[in-house]
């Protein structure tokens, strides 16, 4: 396994060094999970050494050695991983379909989800990126790995419409606000983060998880491709938790900490709250007070107001925006997985 040492160096010995000393904490970069497969749609891939290198050098200054998985595979990396950075696992790319098919070895097996939660309750600590319309994009089985947590992924995008109405959508992005990133913790130097379109949670009721970012809601839409609906409610984007003795992030798209094409890492104060986020994930100090969390509304239990459902009066107006979004080219871009990488 090749490891990435703290930057910058602390000394040459350090850097010769690729065996992590007690002293070292290790996070481990999933790569066996179909991450080497966006490069088939002309894009970069989702690993370490390309989209996620700026995770990858804010852990490093954060006191980690970084590693991909390799032949080694996920259940052995966690042996002597402190964090599991998890980039959205995706099937094969068919040009001709230009689709993600399915694809046995992107998916979790039972026993890594076993092993992972294992890892969890040990004191492991995860940050796992999704993607948008969740897994029936990429036709992976995240949902199946979190709901253990009490999260579950949504097969949904957030739409800005304002943005784009000027925007290609390709750039397209939304803004959560300070109002929207309801933990003090993760605040120190934030104004705003920003995000391209991305999935959704829902967190259970009882849960010991709560959201780290919320989309703005109002003209900033929650479109459900499977269900054929759409939410104006403001609801989360990235979520953090307790699982046992560790803790995880969770995030519903991975550009605004990419690096690569269309990334926004570098964009306002995204690096920042990445930085306080890994901060907060790799601390063993017991976790902040959660009491200024804000607690979303479950799907099921939006307002009418601010949910409208492919049914009865709410055919229409679903339809409607469809018919929208469709003459301003954003389903199918959104829908063509080599358009937006």
């Amino acid at each position: 396994m090749q490891l990435v040492p703290p930057y910058p160096p602390l000394c040459a010995a350090a850097q010769r060094s690729t065996q992590p000393s007690a002293n070292n904490l290790v996070a481990v970069f999933d790569a066996s999970h179909g991450q080497p497969n966006w490069a088939q749609t002309g894009f970069s891939s989702r690993e370490m050494h390309t989209n996620f290198v700026g995770v990858m050098e804010i852990l490093c200054r954060l006191g980690c050695l970084c590693t991909p998985t390799g032949e080694q595979g996920l259940t052995q990396s966690l042996a002597r991983a402190k964090l599991l950075v998890v980039p959205p696992p995706t099937g094969n790319y068919s040009a001709r379909k230009e689709c993600w098919l399915p694809l046995a070895s992107s998916l979790f097996e039972a026993q890594e989800i076993a092993d992972l939660l294992g890892f969890l309750r040990d004191g492991g600590r995860l940050f796992l990126s999704a993607y948008r319309f969740g897994d029936s994009f990429t036709n992976t089985n995240l949902r199946e790995l979190i709901s253990p947590l009490g999260c579950l992924l949504n097969d949904d995008v957030v739409i800005d419409l304002h943005t784009l109405r000027a925007s290609h959508p390709l750039e397209a992005h939304f803004d959560s606000p300070r109002n929207c990133l309801p933990l003090a913790w993760a605040l120190d130097g934030v104004a705003t983060v920003h995000w391209r379109v991305m999935a959704t949670f829902s967190i259970l009721p009882g849960t010991s998880a709560w959201p780290l970012a919320l989309s703005p809601g109002g003209s900033c839409i929650s479109y459900n491709r499977a269900h054929r609906c759409i939410s104006f409610a403001s609801l989360p984007v990235a979520v953090v938790g307790l699982y046992g003795k560790g803790r995880f992030v969770l995030i519903g798209g991975p550009h605004a900490f990419e690096s690569g094409t269309f990334g926004l890492l570098q964009m306002g104060d995204n690096a920042r709250f990445l930085h306080n986020v890994l901060r907060w994930l790799l601390n063993d100090d017991p976790p902040p007070a959660q009491g200024n969390a804000v607690v979303p509304i479950p799907p099921e239990t939006v307002p009418d107001f601010c949910r409208v459902e492919n049914r009865g009066p709410g055919q229409s107006t679903v339809a409607y925006m469809e018919r929208q979004l469709r003459a301003n080219g954003v389903l199918k871009a959104l829908n063509q997985a080599n358009w937006l990488p």
